[in-house]
C-alpha cells in the first residue's frame, strides 16, 4: 500500500535471496523448538515477481515447511503452474471481488476478471488447489452471491471471505463498511446459499473463517457446545498465538491486515518476536479487549483485530461490525 508507512523500506530495502534463506533456517529452529510443522504463504504484491522465488520455495519445502501463494492471475500459465506443482505449492489464492464488471473496475483494468478464471482453470488443470478470495464492502455484498456460485461453476477448490479493513489504501473507503445488521443480513443469506449448493454435492470448500460466524451460529444453535473454561482458547484470531507476516524488508507484523510493526528479520529471532514483543503481548491480554473482553464468545469469538484498529485506531477497540448487545 503506496500509503502504508513501511512502503518506503518495503521497496527500496526488500530481503535478498541469503536473508530469506537466514529466515527460513530461523522459522525452521523456531519449529524444531516447538515440535510442529509450519506454513508459509507467499504474497505481495506479486510473489513470483520476486528474484529466486523458485529458489526459495524449493528450499522451504526441502525444510518440510508447507508452502501457499496468495498472488495474482496475470503469471499464471501451464508452464508456471507445472512448476510451482513440483516445487510442492500447495495451494494458490487469487482475488475476486465481484463479477465481471465491478471486479474489473475495482482492478481497473479491464479484462481481469477473465484472467481470474483462466487461472483457475490452469491450476486445478494441474492440480494445484485454487483459492479464491472476496474482500467485502457495501459496493460488491450483493453481488457476493453470484460469486460463491461462480466458483462453484468453475471448481474452484476452496473460496474465502474477509472484510473490508479500512487501513492503507482502504482508509479511504471506511465509508463502504457493512453496518453490524447488514453483515448479520449477508451472512444469513450466505449461509442459506451455502445450504443449497451443499444439497447439490458442490465440491469447493467455503471456508466460515470470519469469526462473526461464530457469533451467528451461537445465535442459531449451531455452534457445537464446548467445556466453559474461560482461560482456554478454542478458536477465533489468531494473533499471538500462530501466525506473524513479515513484510518485503523483514519488518514484522502480528497479522498483514493489522499495521502494527512488532520487530525486525533477520535482525531478531522468529521466536524472540514471538514471545518477547511488547505490543504482541498486549494483543494476547484478550480480558483487556473493550467489548470482547465481556463476551461470553471469548474463547470462540474476539472479533477483528484489523477491523477495529481500521475503524477506532484502536486495536483493542470494538470490532465496529459485530451487532452483539453488551
Amino acid at each position: 500500500m503506496h500509503d502504508a508507512p513501511t512502503y518506503n523500506g518495503e521497496t527500496t530495502d526488500e530481503l535478498d535471496f541469503n536473508s530469506c534463506i537466514k529466515i527460513i533456517d530461523d522459522f525452521t529452529r523456531t519449529l524444531d523448538h516447538w515440535g510442529i510443522r509450519g506454513r508459509i504463504n507467499l504474497t505481495g504484491g506479486d510473489p513470483l515477481l520476486k528474484e529466486n522465488i523458485f529458489e526459495i520455495i524449493k528450499y522451504a519445502s526441502k525444510k518440510n515447511i508447507l508452502v501457499g501463494i496468495l498472488g495474482n492471475p496475470d503469471r499464471i500459465n501451464y508452464v508456471t503452474a507445472r512448476k510451482l506443482k513440483e516445487l510442492g505449492i500447495l495451494n494458490y489464492q487469487i482475488s475476486i471481488d465481484g463479477m465481471e464488471e465491478t471486479h474489473d473496475a475495482f482492478r481497473g483494468k479491464k479484462g481481469a476478471f477473465r484472467e481470474v478464471i483462466k487461472a483457475i482453470h490452469i491450476l486445478n488443470s494441474v492440480g494445484i488447489e485454487s483459492d479464491v478470495m472476496f474482500t467485502v464492502c457495501k459496493a460488491n455484498a450483493p453481488e457476493l452471491i453470484d460469486v460463491i456460485r461462480l466458483a462453484a461453476r468453475e471448481g474452484v477448490s476452496k473460496f474465502h471471505f474477509a472484510r473490508l479493513v479500512p487501513t492503507g489504501k482502504g482508509a479511504e473507503l471506511k465509508k463502504d463498511m457493512l453496518a453490524p445488521k447488514e453483515y448479520r443480513a449477508l451472512l444469513l443469506n450466505i449461509l442459506e446459499e451455502l445450504k443449497k449448493l451443499e444439497e447439490t454435492g458442490c465440491k469447493t470448500k467455503f471456508s466460515r473463517k470470519d469469526h462473526l460466524w461464530t457469533l451467528l451460529y451461537h445465535e442459531l444453535g449451531l455452534r457445537k457446545p464446548l467445556p466453559n473454561y474461560r482461560e482456554m482458547i478454542y478458536s477465533g484470531c489468531s494473533i499471538g498465538i500462530n501466525m506473524m507476516t513479515i513484510l518485503a524488508d523483514g519488518t514484522v507484523l502480528p497479522c498483514r491486515r493489522l499495521p502494527i510493526i512488532i520487530g525486525k528479520v533477520p535482525q531478531q529471532s522468529l521466536r524472540d518476536i514471538f514471545i518477547n514483543s511488547i505490543e504482541l503481548n498486549r494483543m494476547r491480554e484478550i480480558e483487556s479487549l473493550k467489548k470482547c473482553g465481556r463476551c461470553d464468545l471469548i474463547q470462540f469469538c474476539r472479533g477483528c483485530p484489523a477491523v477495529a484498529f481500521g475503524a477506532t485506531n484502536d486495536y483493542i477497540g470494538e470490532d465496529p461490525q459485530c451487532w452483539m448487545m453488551i
